[in-house]
């Protein structure tokens, strides 16, 4: 499952609430769904702030509901539908305005799978985004995003398996998750540096 990555690893004492930016977008991006469980599974298990997670892909939920996943005290699961979304949102947004607290859209994809009848669909969905930054500005909070991605080098970031192209704005922090022999890779090309999540350290291993 895991190959050997390239550049400096450290795996010792890992936070992931502390690579986690406040003032910019946390978008991770991922290439199996794996990755992504195991990534968010970790920064749950990591913080004690109020998690406020928009499952729109469901994953999470399921691996909750069958016990894999332990219940967590400090998480509110909302798992919307297109009749909900804008109700749900509102509750986010009140309870992110209230006190500082980890905002996760789980997944881009989802959001664009639950508006997919708007018109002007990308402008709704950066709307949402944009919204959610500036509360989270507010109250000190961290605003997480993850996308199911494939990289074209014509068209850059592709959101996977809908072809759209990735919605991307100057203030986000990117963190591109892989395989490594050791663990879960998490690159980020703003500095070039890599962190492991060692696989003993991943909940769902």
């Amino acid at each position: 499952m895991f190959k050997n990555p390239n550049g400096d690893l450290d795996s010792s004492k890992l936070n992931l609430q502390t690579i986690l930016e406040q003032d910019l977008i946390n978008s991770v991006f991922y290439a199996d769904p794996f990755l992504k469980a195991g990534f968010i599974s970790k920064l749950v298990q990591n913080t004690k702030l109020e998690v406020l997670y928009l499952d729109l892909d469901l994953l999470y939920s399921g691996y909750v509901v069958s016990g894999i996943l332990p219940t967590q005290k400090n998480v509110t699961l909302f798992q919307p539908t297109t009749e909900t979304l804008h109700q749900i949102l509102k509750e986010i947004l009140v309870k992110a305005s209230l006190s500082q607290t980890i905002i996760i859209i789980d997944s881009l994809n989802g959001l664009f799978n639950i508006l997919n009848r708007k018109k002007n669909i990308g402008k709704a969905i950066m709307s949402i985004i944009m919204l959610l930054t500036s509360i989270a500005k507010i109250t000190k909070s961290y605003l997480v995003v993850a996308s199911m991605v494939r990289f074209k080098k014509e068209e850059g970031w592709i959101l996977s398996p809908t072809g759209k192209r990735l919605i991307e704005t100057k203030n986000s922090k990117k963190i591109l998750l892989e395989y490594g022999v050791d663990g879960i890779v998490m690159s980020m090309p703003s500095d070039s540096s890599k962190l492991v999540i060692s696989s003993n350290l991943i909940p769902l291993v």
